[in-house]
C-alpha cells in the first residue's frame, strides 16, 4: 500500500526516474556519499534524483573525485544551475529532463 507522506513520495519518484532512465549504476564511497545515477553513453555523467529539498554532497564528492565539471539534479519541480569551484550542476524539473534526447 502506498503512503501519502514525503518518503514514500520521494521513494516513488526516484524508482520512477531511474526506471525511465534504465539506469543500470550509481555510486557510493566508503563515507556514505552516494550518487543515484551514473549515465555512461558517451562521457560520464553523474545524476542525483531529490523529490523535496536540494543536497548537493555526494553528486560535488564524485564530481571531484573523477574529475567531471558537469552534473544533473533531477528535481519534483524546481529548476536552476548552480556553480562549484568550477563544478556545474543543472537542476532539472524531472519532465524537462525525461523530455530532452542528450544529456
Amino acid at each position: 500500500m502506498f503512503r501519502d507522506d514525503d518518503l514514500s513520495k520521494s521513494k516513488v519518484f526516484e524508482w520512477l526516474i531511474v526506471s525511465q532512465l534504465k539506469a543500470e549504476f550509481f555510486w557510493r564511497d566508503t563515507y556514505k556519499n552516494e550518487v543515484d545515477i551514473i549515465l555512461s553513453n558517451r562521457e560520464i555523467i553523474p545524476v542525483e534524483i531529490k523529490y523535496g529539498k536540494l543536497h548537493f554532497d555526494g553528486l560535488l564528492n564524485f564530481m571531484r573525485k573523477f574529475k567531471i565539471n558537469k552534473g544533473y539534479i533531477i528535481s519534483f519541480s524546481m529548476e536552476g544551475k548552480h556553480n562549484f569551484d568550477g563544478n556545474n550542476v543543472d537542476v532539472i524539473p524531472a519532465f524537462k529532463f525525461l523530455l530532452r534526447d542528450n544529456y
